[in-house]
């Protein structure tokens, strides 16, 4: 299929609508539920560094609590990576824990290669979504077994630590399918997407929320509108 030429896409008024919206409620309050006491205990048993996963008697975490947490994070630490990756992991899972288990033994397998590669990420992330995006997944496949490219997406989006300028967002099926079915990226694979595909997306975020800025008058970040497209 030949590529969809991104540059006449235009963003629907529907989540032009949206935008009008203040950031906190829509972005640094949009809280999941977690399974806390289930990461707890299979982090554990892996015998691997990060948990516990939240304080006792927590249950929920938002993007904010996940902005924080990049805010002060120690990339030299092993312990503090791993743990900012088991909260990722948490929220962007929820209740539903399927494959996770086998990621966290895929870490535990290849801890030092997987530490590396999360840190390489978290570095490029603030600057280069394509080179972020090619240390999770080099060559098209994942630097860590189990971990794809919605939940990758995830890690590079959370490392900017909810800056409006941060050029990553998340990438998942469900904002793939707002793209094709409400926006015409036709050409658009429902997953496994290769480093070009998540430049050509970071660059299309990009242009909409400068479009937006000088409309509304204010900064738009572009999760934003990853927010909309998640769930339009």
């Amino acid at each position: 299929m030949t590529p969809t030429d991104l540059s006449r896409l235009q963003l629907p008024r529907a989540c032009r609508d949206a935008l009008a919206q203040q950031r906190p409620e829509r972005i640094d309050r949009h809280t999941i539920t977690i399974a806390s006491d289930w990461w707890n205990t299979e982090i554990a048993a892996a015998h691997l560094p990060g948990a516990p996963v939240t304080g006792p008697d927590v249950t929920q975490l938002s993007r904010g609590d996940l902005f924080t947490d990049a805010a002060n994070l120690d990339a030299s630490s092993e312990k503090e990576l791993l743990r900012f990756l088991w909260r990722v992991l948490a929220w962007g899972s929820g209740m539903k824990l399927r494959l996770n288990r086998k990621r966290i033994r895929a870490v535990a397998d290849s801890q030092s290669s997987a530490v590396a590669a999360l840190r390489q990420a978290l570095q490029a992330a603030r600057e280069d979504p394509a080179q972020a995006y090619e240390a999770l997944r080099p060559g098209g496949r994942n630097a860590i077994a189990y971990l794809g490219p919605s939940f990758s997406t995830k890690v590079l989006y959370f490392a900017g630590g909810g800056a409006l300028d941060h050029p990553c967002a998340i990438l998942d099926s469900q904002v793939a399918t707002t793209l094709k079915n409400n926006c015409g990226w036709d050409s658009l694979g429902e997953d496994e997407w290769p480093t070009s595909t998540y430049a050509r997306y970071s660059a299309l975020l990009d242009r909409w929320a400068q479009e937006e800025s000088g409309r509304l008058g204010r900064r738009i970040g572009v999760d934003e509108i990853e927010r909309w497209l998640f769930k339009p």
